[in-house]
């Protein structure tokens, strides 16, 4: 039996994400070719060739760790950033 799936990306300017599924919602920040994902419980991040499909993923921090809190604040202070000089 099958299982129906959702998500939904936000672009926020050229380099900022937000990415909503049924399981949460997550910030993104990067351009193609590597990118690092913040969530609730974890950030990851991503090496890739563009456009050819093959890409590196690893989970960079842990649900608890100091790091996800200070990967939150600093894309969290880079997307103020971005929004005020957008403007």
């Amino acid at each position: 039996m099958g299982f129906f799936r959702f998500r939904k990306t936000i672009p926020l300017g050229k380099f900022f994400r937000i990415n909503v599924s049924k399981t949460g919602t997550s910030l993104s920040a990067g351009r193609p070719g590597a990118t690092i994902n913040v969530r609730k419980d974890r950030v990851d991040g991503t090496v890739g060739i563009p456009g050819s499909g093959l890409s590196y993923k690893e989970r960079l921090a842990n649900r608890g760790c100091a790091s996800v809190f200070v990967f939150a604040l600093l894309l969290a202070t880079l997307l103020a950033g971005a929004i005020v000089w957008a403007r």
